[in-house]
């Protein structure tokens, strides 16, 4: 059924930040909102601390705004204990809702707090009509959201919307998780070896030309984000249409909050049009729409590899796995028609990952073991010589001009 309702949900880390969202909330009394607030226990990306967490969700019950606690990490028996602790000693009398993702937390609350509204986060799976039925069906009237995947297209969206009973939330903008993993693989790297609590860096990928990915190790464990983050900005009055009225800004991450607060309350109050709206032009980071303009999924199949990194012709050698700089580079032979006499193959041409071409007439070829070597066969692993540039991933060519 179609709703043109919008309702703005954002996360709130301090007093600050509250005092200045009450004070738009005031000029712009006609924007709905809703203020999620969680503690470093809890909350994935979340720095506050229990006790300003108190404060918090005690001064924004007050002013009669919607607060949401988030509950998101997902945990091992020892450290969900811990979590679940902290959510007990918690004023839960005083929030709307709690969103949860973990399924132990999801019947931690339905069995001890049947009466606490559930928002049930399933960005990372269930992305099926079936699994989101069931859920919804599972928790019944607990069940006062689902939050969905920002994988899925806008006809998708509309195609749920249309059949799940539970309302629905979307991420509008704000960073697009690619990797988590429970164990803390930044601090290993950290020169100092000081024990942090919270690690920022940036990262790059070996399948890929991309680099800039932001990194993020906590308490929780270790995310890592598109180099792009999502905005649906210009689709906000599209979405509501489509019978989603719950949309996320996650302003947690560049001090964005302050820059784009108030810009927000006129793009939902309707005093901003999309075509003057800023926001996604200011950001730091280039941003995209993701999925939501994908008619069907399977187009996006060929851009999951790196063109540049696929097998090209039949002059193909094989691919570098390892890159010893200054002195060889470590070549996987992937084809037999080419390979059984290594007299022929006097120049080769190199193809990066990022479409660099190096062409390098090879003095010799060498064994592991650092033998001359004559012949290889499929999947034989052959030394040549170091040349700058060249990375892991690029694929390796006997050079056409040798006949």
């Amino acid at each position: 059924m179609s709703n043109s309702k919008k309702i703005m949900v954002t996360h709130v880390e301090s007093m600050d930040q509250f005092s200045l969202l009450r004070d738009h909330a005031l000029d712009y009394k006609n924007t709905e909102l809703e203020v999620i607030v969680g503690c470093l226990e809890l909350s994935r990306y979340t720095n506050t601390k229990k006790e300003d967490l108190l404060k918090l969700i005690h001064h924004i019950s007050k002013e009669q705004i919607s607060v949401v606690l988030e509950w998101d990490g997902l945990y091992q028996e020892d450290k969900f204990i811990q979590a679940a602790a902290v959510v007990d000693s918690l004023p839960l009398h005083e929030i709307s809702a709690i969103r949860v993702q973990d399924p132990g937390a999801v019947e931690y609350i339905k069995n001890k707090y049947p009466w606490l509204k559930i928002q049930l986060v399933l960005e990372n799976g269930n992305h099926n009509l079936a699994g989101l039925m069931k859920w919804s069906e599972y928790l019944g009237e607990q069940c006062s959201r689902l939050i969905l995947s920002n994988e899925l297209s806008k006809e998708k969206l509309k195609e749920y919307a249309s059949v799940l009973k539970a309302p629905l939330e979307i991420l509008l903008f704000g960073r697009i998780l690619l990797f988590y993993s429970p164990r803390l693989l930044l601090s290993p790297l950290e020169k100092d070896k000081l024990k942090k609590s919270w690690i920022t860096a940036s990262g790059s990928s070996e399948e890929s030309p991309h680099s800039g990915f932001p990194l993020i190790e906590n308490r929780h464990g270790t995310f890592m984000f598109n180099v792009k983050d999502l905005s649906l900005l210009d689709h906000l009055e599209e979405i509501s249409q489509l019978g989603i009225a719950h949309t996320r800004v996650d302003l947690r991450f560049d001090e964005s909050f302050n820059r784009y607060i108030k810009d927000l309350f006129e793009l939902f109050s309707g005093k901003k049009t999309e075509a003057d709206f800023q926001l996604k032009i200011n950001h730091p980071r280039p941003v995209i729409k993701g999925f939501y303009n994908v008619n069907k999924t399977d187009v996006l199949f060929t851009k999951l590899k790196n063109s540049r990194t696929q097998r090209q012709d039949d002059f193909y050698l094989g691919e570098i796995v390892d890159v010893e700089r200054n002195q060889q580079l470590a070549l996987l032979i992937k084809t037999n028609a080419l390979s059984e006499n290594l007299e022929i193959v006097q120049e080769i041409k190199m193809v990066t990952p990022e479409g660099k071409i190096k062409i390098m007439i090879l003095p010799w070829i060498k064994s592991t073991l650092g033998l001359p070597l004559l012949q290889a066969s499929k999947n034989d692993l052959v030394l040549i010589p170091y040349t700058n540039g060249v990375t892991v991933k690029t694929q390796v060519y006997i050079n056409k001009s040798v006949k």
